[in-house]
């Protein structure tokens, strides 16, 4: 078996269980139905989840009753423009985070080691505020700045048909922004200290040339593994972000239908882009490493 095809086969199975597992969690609240009287509902649970993989072969089948019981509605299409919408806020928002973040890092990195620690120390601080804070106090930003001066600078919430994309992008990625940051410069000082950047120092680079040709596309690799939990991260502020900004986003979504099948392929639908984007990131990666590019 060829290295790509034990990778696919190794990534498609990863998919299965990861996909398994979700079934088994969107199930839960059919095992938990008879937690009043202190019983687990173990037939309800494997009828649903043998319910909801019958469901995940035939999605043109799935309904769901929204706010209003009477009315019911296909799942698909329906489910398509609130994921399109989510997705967007979060994939703008994770690069503007990973952006900002390693920009940040680089002027950082220029600095002594004593201003370093204060500047580290500021974003610590900024790192303790809640997201709900951040995000009301940049549209409270917003209003001031549009009653003093009658200039709206970006739309703060989704109205009607106006959908509100740069303040809520700019608002979830700040907190990522600055973990990122933090693992960044930990990762980085880390590189500074090995003896491929001292031999660059005695041969005369430059702060600049060390840290752009030789220890970023190392350090880069260990700051995007470690992003991995800044996405999961992000997705339980989307769910505040959405409620705040008005945005019909999935996570509004889901917390509105709350059904077995629906919660299921909601949950799926959400995962298979971000595993997407990692396995394509780690392909990209071990194909770097495969020409002999240094990766350590």
């Amino acid at each position: 078996m060829s290295r790509l095809l034990k990778k696919i086969v190794d990534k498609s199975f990863q998919l299965l269980f990861a996909c398994v597992g979700i079934i088994l969690v969107g199930a839960l609240p059919n095992l938990l139905s008879g937690l009043s009287s202190w019983q687990l509902n173990w037939s309800m649970y494997f009828e649903s989840v043998l319910e909801i993989t019958s469901a995940l072969f035939h999605l043109d089948e799935i309904t769901y009753h929204g706010r209003d019981p009477s009315a019911v509605r296909p799942l698909f299409p329906l489910i398509i423009e609130p994921l399109s919408y989510s997705l967007t806020l979060l994939l703008g928002a994770f690069l503007v985070a990973v952006i900002v973040s390693l920009l940040l890092t680089y002027i950082t990195m220029l600095f002594t080691e004593r201003n370093r620690r204060k500047i580290k120390m500021i974003f610590f601080l900024f790192e303790s505020l809640p997201d709900i804070f951040i995000i009301l106090m940049c549209q409270m930003f917003v209003v001031f700045f549009y009653k003093k001066t009658q200039i709206l600078l970006v739309e703060f919430a989704a109205v009607g048909p106006t959908k509100a994309y740069l303040l809520p992008i700019l608002c979830l990625s700040i907190l990522p922004m600055i973990h990122l940051f933090r693992l960044s410069m930990l990762t980085f000082e880390n590189e500074e200290r090995q003896n491929y950047v001292e031999l660059a120092k005695s041969i005369g680079n430059g702060k600049t040339i060390i840290f752009t040709k030789h220890m970023f596309r190392n350090a880069i690799i260990s700051v995007f593994f470690q992003s991995k939990k800044i996405i999961w991260f992000m997705l339980s502020n989307l769910f505040v972000l959405e409620i705040l900004f008005n945005v019909p986003g999935i996570t509004w979504f889901l917390f509105q239908n709350m059904q077995p099948k629906v919660t299921t392929v909601t949950l799926i639908a959400i995962f298979i882009p971000v595993f997407i984007f990692y396995t394509i990131g780690e392909w990209l990666i071990e194909r770097k490493a495969g020409k002999g590019e240094v990766l350590t």
